[in-house]
């Protein structure tokens, strides 16, 4: 059996990622497969039916969404997001093919098209407030963007005359805009204008990205909120996502490196938190403050399709990594888990609270990334060969370029364990590499084909490739050893550990935990508790999930401690995702380092 490995270690040298940018093959970018041929369950397939059944169906589409749009009252509204729930809409039917989901969609696309004027706006200010107030590009570009998904996933023609009207009516007068407009007020036409000229060819939403909001935007990154884009995350990083797709079409390196530097400042200055979020206020920051308004919704879901755009272009298995901690912890911990509330801000420290309503944006971009994800799990590339990035319960079905249909179902029981099996079925027999991810975390892992282990080591850190004959029936097996593990606190949380588990961070909820002692205290002096690692142990709890797992753990009161004798309680530590969950850092006794290890996503400068 040959089998080869590529040969990528986790954060080699400090600049590995933030460098990765530049040296981009355009050529050999991973592809993702069609939503049609993706089924997912598990964990993650749970989240995405939740989200279509009990959130997207809950809504009041005409009060929340659509009224405003005929009836452009002055100051009727901040920002909607009509065109955010499109886009989620059409990706969620395209992926599960519901009727009730295709009506939604057709719903929302016929009032959007039938309340545009003549000469191309849809929105909802009156005539003499349009284009340069706050609020009207940014919904007509997300609108673009909902309707271009329309169009590439359905084939609806009407669709995309109507995004290409929208867009020509902002760059009819694009040239009268204001001296001191705020770029946030512009938030989303770079994507618009990227995806329209894939979608249409013309030059001039090609030419918009070159000259008028050049796609070569590079400022560097702002720490905490500035008056332009630089230090708003979902901001920055949005126009990142276009700058990538554009360099999927120019090859321009400079197009690459507003990523590359969000990237060093996440991985390399502390930027990104130990649940896989990042930012106090919707701002870049780098001193680990995980209270309050942290870890902003729409900033996480960003960050997610930074990573995914850079997976498919590097074929790194860091990026893997860093969706998997984000989609499993920041990302889950938005919505309540019955699927129908989503927050804002997830904090991990301190009390965390439900948005208040179903519209403006962090509602809306937590549906569309969660639409995303069916297309996160499988890859392939034009010239053959199949990557697995996420574990899950799932199947897809690919061809590749000489016809060869090929099914892969994968069986697990992830994150609960880290048993893997893949099933392979093929319309032929055929050669091709199928690199599997090995999770940063998951030391000593092994993979098996049709029982024989696989030669070569399985890295952690790195895409475990084996390339052979494949034929139908052919049954792959991975191990990913799932240990507890403490991870060191960062800046504000030095000197504390963080609980996790294979993906899953854990944290302490006073629901779980509903002794006396532990409600009359702050989430702060819970913090102090000192922990006994070697007292871990893996329980079921159903908080966050049916099949959901926590973990118990002994520890002694408020402070530091030597101490070695009898527990002064036993805590209960939940999945981060558990809406109760206040506190993620504690302490260990005095002196002691046994089991910490540094966050394997991140590179701490000495």
């Amino acid at each position: 059996m040959k089998v080869r490995i590529i040969c990528f270690v986790l954060f080699l040298c400090s600049f590995q990622l933030a460098d990765a940018a530049h040296n981009l093959s355009v050529a050999d970018q991973w592809e993702r497969i069609p939503y049609g041929n993706v089924k997912v369950s598990g964990e993650i397939g749970r989240r995405i039916d939740v989200t279509i059944n009990n959130n997207l169906k809950k809504l009041d589409l005409n009060k929340d969404f659509l009224d405003p749009f005929q009836k452009k009252e002055a100051g009727c509204c901040d920002f909607i997001g009509a065109g955010m729930l499109l886009d989620a809409v059409a990706r969620f039917a395209a992926y599960s093919g519901d009727k009730e989901v295709v009506a939604i969609k057709n719903k929302i696309v016929a009032q959007l098209i039938n309340n545009q004027l003549g000469d191309g706006y849809i929105g909802f200010f009156r005539e003499d407030q349009r284009r340069w107030q706050i609020w009207d590009i940014h919904e007509m570009s997300y609108i673009i963007q909902g309707l271009v998904t329309d169009y590439s996933l359905f084939g609806q023609q009407r669709s995309l005359d109507a995004a290409v009207k929208i867009a020509d009516y902002i760059l009819a007068d694009w040239q009268s805009r204001p001296a001191n407009l705020p770029d946030f007020f512009l938030l989303g036409i770079d994507k618009a204008m990227v995806s329209l000229y894939i979608q249409t060819g013309e030059e001039r939403f090609r030419e918009f990205g070159e000259n008028k909001k050049p796609l070569t935007w590079a400022p560097g990154v702002t720490i905490g909120r500035s008056f332009d884009m630089t230090g708003h995350i979902f901001g920055y990083l949005a126009v990142s996502d276009a700058q990538l797709s554009m360099y999927r079409l120019t090859g321009d390196t400079r197009q690459t490196k507003s990523a590359s530097d969000a990237m060093d400042l996440l991985v390399n200055h502390n930027g990104l938190s130990i649940i896989g979020g990042a930012g106090q206020e919707e701002a870049f920051t780098i001193d680990q403050d995980g209270e309050g308004e942290h870890s902003e919704t729409c900033a996480t879901a960003y960050m997610l399709r930074v990573y995914e755009s850079l997976l498919r272009l590097k074929g790194e298995s860091a990026y893997g990594d860093l969706i998997e901690r984000s989609v499993f912890n920041a990302l889950f911990a938005a919505q309540s888990p019955d699927g129908r509330k989503i927050r804002y801000w997830t904090p991990f420290e301190g009390t965390r609270e439900y948005f208040s309503v179903d519209n403006f944006c962090c509602p809306n971009n937590y549906r569309r990334i969660i639409s995303e994800l069916p297309q996160m799990i499988y890859y392939t590339k034009p010239e053959g060969g199949i990557a697995v990035n996420l574990y899950t319960a799932s199947s897809a079905s690919t061809q590749f370029a000489d016809g060869t249909k090929t099914d892969i179902e994968q069986t697990t029981d992830y994150p609960n364990a880290g048993g893997i099996t893949l099933q392979l079925k093929l319309s032929k027999s055929k050669s091709f590499p199928l690199a599997l991810r090995i999770p940063a975390w998951a030391k000593n892992a092994s993979v098996k084909v049709n029982g024989t282990t696989v030669t070569g080591t399985a890295n952690a850190g790195e895409f475990f490739v084996v390339e052979r004959t494949w034929k139908t029936g052919d049954k792959v097996e991975i191990a990913l050893p799932m240990e507890f593990r403490l991870v060191a606190g960062r800046e504000r949380q030095a000197g504390r550990v963080a609980v996790m588990r294979g993906p899953l961070v854990y944290s302490f909820s006073r629901t779980a935990n509903p002794a006396e002692s532990h409600q009359k205290l702050n989430f702060q002096q819970i913090g102090k508790y000192t922990l006994d690692a070697a007292s871990l142990q893996l329980t079921a709890d159903p908080a966050v999930r049916t099949d959901g797992t926590s973990c118990t753990v002994g520890a002694w009161t408020v402070g530091f401690n030597t101490k070695s004798g009898p527990h002064d309680f036993e805590l209960k530590l939940t999945e981060f995702a558990d809406p109760d969950g206040v506190v993620t850092y504690f302490r260990l006794p005095l002196y002691s380092k046994e089991g910490v290890v540094e966050d394997e996503l991140v590179n701490i400068k000495k």
